[in-house]
Parts: structure tokens; sequence; C-alpha cells
């Protein structure tokens, strides 16, 4: 089954280019945009369970330096699937 989520991040500012660079080269991440509002960059990932969305937020995502905090939403199944 594969685990689609989105992952709001709030950054440092001034790096922002910086980071956006750094997590298209995450493994799991399918899409990095920049958004205006209170997140700063919006970040489509899919992996294999929850399980390892979980550790890839932990343990790669935000050991990033300059983010100072993510909100992360698991899609829903599409309709009629």
């Amino acid at each position: 089954m594969v685990v689609s989520a989105y992952t709001l991040i709030r950054t440092k500012r001034p790096k922002l280019e910086v980071l956006i660079a750094k997590i298209k080269k995450l493994r799991f991440v399918k899409e990095v945009t920049p958004v205006y509002g209170e997140y700063d960059i919006v970040v489509k990932t899919e992996t294999n369970s929850i399980e390892e969305l979980n550790y890839f937020i932990y343990n790669e995502l935000r050991k990033i330096t300059g983010l100072t905090k993510t909100t992360t939403m698991i899609t829903l199944q599409k309709p009629g699937k």
C-alpha cells in the first residue's frame, strides 16, 4: 500500500532556497513547493507504510537544519478506489 502525505514546513526564511534543494534530494519526496502563508514549503511524499513515513519524517526530514515546524497530513484514499 502506498501512503501519500503532504508535510507543511515552516523555515528560517533566509535559507528557503537551500532547504528546498536539500529536501528535493531526500528519498520518498515526490514534490516540493514554496508557498505563502503560515508555512513556507509543502512537501509531497510517498512511502510504503505509515511506519516508513514516520521514520522518514523524524529521522530524515526533521534532521535538516533550518526547519522550525512541520505538520504532516496523510491523504485519504481517492473516491471510487
